[in-house]
């Protein structure tokens, strides 16, 4: 049962990083957590590697579609690295219970990104690289702390500051979401030991199928509605694992 669970779980969290390019993480960890009873650590730490091998296949899958600029994708990483040092570092710092309190919020918080903020104009101004850097660096805190890609930050970003397309923000940001989750599953090696492989295993290649199968439609479907589904389950999980820790 746990493992029909996890096959379902992978194939939901593949299917939003291949249909919206962010979000997956955000679902990985509490799930986790609640179907494989796993820790906060152990939970966040395998959340890197299945949402990092998620990304990376939805990047193989469009390429030559022309929605992806690997080069951008990851300039957006290198610059953060710092904040993934930061984010790793603040592992031991902050008690399980507070950890999740704030990946709560942050859910509320990409559940109003997808749902009620307007677009981000594409306007053809210069690139606001002090803008890029402290985004960036954000993202790479939550990577390094919660086990998540950003990518509902990396997107807005790469769109407002960068001047990128949003089909082309959409797949840079899985680009940016590979590679943090690459530096933070390696910065993170004091918790390997808690990862249960077979489990994350078929988790991992659930979520990978899916992503590869669902990107190549990701832009002939209504993106709004997806993401307000989207930001209606992440309110129901944050809401739920505040009053499950408090």
């Amino acid at each position: 049962m746990t493992l029909l669970l996890g096959l379902l779980l992978g194939a939901i969290v593949g299917s939003v990083l291949g249909l919206i390019g962010a979000g997956g993480a955000i679902l990985a960890v509490p799930g986790l957590i609640a179907v494989l009873g796993l820790s906060v650590t152990a939970a966040t730490t395998s959340s890197t590697i299945i949402v990092g091998s998620a990304a990376l296949a939805g990047v193989l899958r469009r390429k030559g579609s022309g929605t992806v600029d690997v080069r951008v994708g990851l300039t957006f990483s290198a610059v953060g690295v710092f904040g993934t040092l930061i984010g790793t570092a603040l592992l031991n710092l902050i008690p399980e219970k507070i950890t999740l309190l704030l990946f709560a919020l942050i859910m509320l918080a990409a559940a109003y990104a997808m749902c009620c903020r307007k677009p981000p104009e594409e306007i053809p101004e210069k690139p606001k690289w002090y803008a890029v850097i402290l985004a960036a660096t954000f993202v790479g805190v939550l990577t390094g702390l919660l086990g998540i890609g950003g990518g509902f930050l990396i997107v807005p970003a790469l769109i407002l500051f960068l001047r990128i397309p949003t089909k082309v923000a959409v797949g840079t940001s899985l680009v940016a979401i590979s590679a943090n989750s690459l530096l933070a599953f390696g910065l993170r090696f004091n918790f390997w030991e808690q990862i249960p492989i077979a489990e994350i295993a078929i988790f991992t290649v659930s979520a990978i199928v899916a992503s590869v199968l669902l990107s190549p439609i990701a832009g002939k479907l209504n993106a709004k509605l997806l993401q307000r589904i989207f930001s209606a389950v992440l309110v129901i999980v944050a809401i739920y694992t505040i009053f499950a820790n408090i």
